[in-house]
């Protein structure tokens, strides 16, 4: 996920809750405030990381045919990887897919959440 897509991401979380909370956009509220008065956290973002990770692990436990797409050893003519490398990278984060498949292998860490 790039930074612009998370900055959008965001600021479209936001203007739900003060929507939900029917404040107008005329007034001068900040974020904060708007959490404060809804008794919430930002979630979105951290939804979405949990529900990458759990379906990557769900994916490279078993021995399938997107698993082998996502590791790459499919057999033929080779692509630019380009919507693999995008999906991984954001799921490493620093780790190489060693120590990731490592991680991901313990089902109980990814269970919950």
């Amino acid at each position: 996920m790039t930074k612009a897509s998370k900055k959008l991401l965001k600021a479209f979380e936001m203007w739900t809750w003060q929507r939900m909370l029917k404040i107008s956009w005329t007034k001068k509220v900040t974020n904060e405030e708007v959490l404060v008065h809804a008794n919430e956290a930002k979630s979105m973002l951290k939804m979405i990381w949990c529900r990458k990770h759990r379906w990557l692990g769900h994916v490279l436990r078993h021995d399938n045919l997107l698993r082998d797409i996502i590791e790459g050893k499919m057999l033929g003519k080779a692509t630019h990887d380009r919507k693999r490398m995008e999906l991984l990278h954001d799921v490493m984060e620093g780790r190489d897919y060693g120590q990731l498949k490592d991680l991901i292998s313990d089902r109980s860490r990814w269970e919950t959440g």
